[in-house]
């Protein structure tokens, strides 16, 4: 038997297709941009389903090429280097409130599978707004921000 969720409320306002325009860090206290983790010019695409299923992807517009075709070729450290400027994961998502909790099934980053990766959200029109929850870097208490135009509604 196959269990089909229906989503509605604030989880249907944010199913469709999202394009990212700004991926930036900023200082928790007082919102002051303190960079932008792939650069002012990253790209990103973000899909939200009416049933309940999410996939994220984000890029540096700049990683090393690979000197092979093959994605699993190349050296460790060309390997290394070229995905470390790529973020993705894929999995169901519930809208909780203020928040979008996404719990991942697969990832690049293999440390999130089998959680959840939180995100304090605000939709207007068709620009959505993720934050993650505050977390310490380098010294300095930081969230991640993440704006999203939509592409297509679902």
């Amino acid at each position: 038997m196959m269990l089909v969720m229906t989503i509605i409320g604030p989880a249907r306002a944010v199913a469709g297709r999202w394009l990212l325009l700004e991926w930036r860090t900023v200082d928790h206290a007082t919102g002051a941009t303190l960079g932008h983790p792939f650069g002012e010019d990253a790209s990103g695409g973000l899909v939200y389903t009416p049933a309940g299923w999410m996939h994220g992807q984000l890029s540096a517009q700049r990683r090393p090429l690979m000197p092979t075709s093959d994605p699993l070729g190349g050296s460790e450290s060309e390997r290394a280097a070229a995905y470390s400027g790529y973020v993705a994961y894929w999995g169901r998502y519930q809208i909780d409130q203020d928040r979008i909790v996404h719990r991942v099934e697969s990832s690049l980053f293999p440390g999130w599978v089998g959680g959840t990766q939180i995100r304090y959200f605000t939709l207007a029109d068709d620009l959505l707004t993720l934050r993650t929850p505050p977390i310490e870097v380098a010294g300095d208490i930081v969230v991640n921000e993440l704006r999203w135009q939509r592409q297509e509604p679902w």
